[in-house]
């Protein structure tokens, strides 16, 4: 087959960045920015550049795996038994420990609708304040450069 461009969203971070992949239909090969995308033009950061490095299937889990017992190796196991047993071990954190017990550490790729109803999840339904985003680490050492750069 021969090699094709798709047309993608960056995942690293809000903006939104537009990618061309290149792809054999099975590997990403490589990525550009996507000089009509309103958000870049066509430029792209180190990580979104990188994108073609990180998607790599070979090292990416395609299937839920549970370990049932500490000490017992992993199995593959279908995604509605992997979810109903992550769905009830939650559930009985909050159960035996209170809503503080548990957190939600979402992604800083999500868009404001997104960030709305994980805080309604974590708020009104589970009751816990815990909630956080990778934005504050990732953007850490942008705000220590900004500060060094521009006083």
């Amino acid at each position: 087959m021969a090699n094709q461009i798709t047309a993608s969203t960056c995942c690293y971070c809000g903006v939104g960045c537009g990618v061309l992949i290149e792809h054999d239909g099975e590997k990403i090969l490589g990525v550009a920015g996507d000089p009509s995308h309103p958000a870049n033009l066509g430029k792209l950061c180190s990580k979104g550049a990188s994108l073609h490095l990180t998607g790599d299937l070979d090292a990416r889990a395609l299937y839920p795996e549970l370990r049932l017992a500490k000490g017992l190796a992993r199995s593959r196991t279908d995604w509605d038994s992997a979810l109903d047993h992550a769905a009830n071990v939650f559930a009985e954190t909050i159960r035996e420990h209170g809503p503080d017990s548990v957190a939600f550490y979402i992604s800083g790729q999500l868009l404001t609708e997104d960030y709305y109803a994980f805080n309604k999840l974590a708020r009104a339904l589970v009751g816990t304040n815990n909630i956080d985003s990778n934005s504050r680490l990732c953007m850490s050492s942008a705000v220590v450069g900004y500060k060094r750069s521009l006083g």
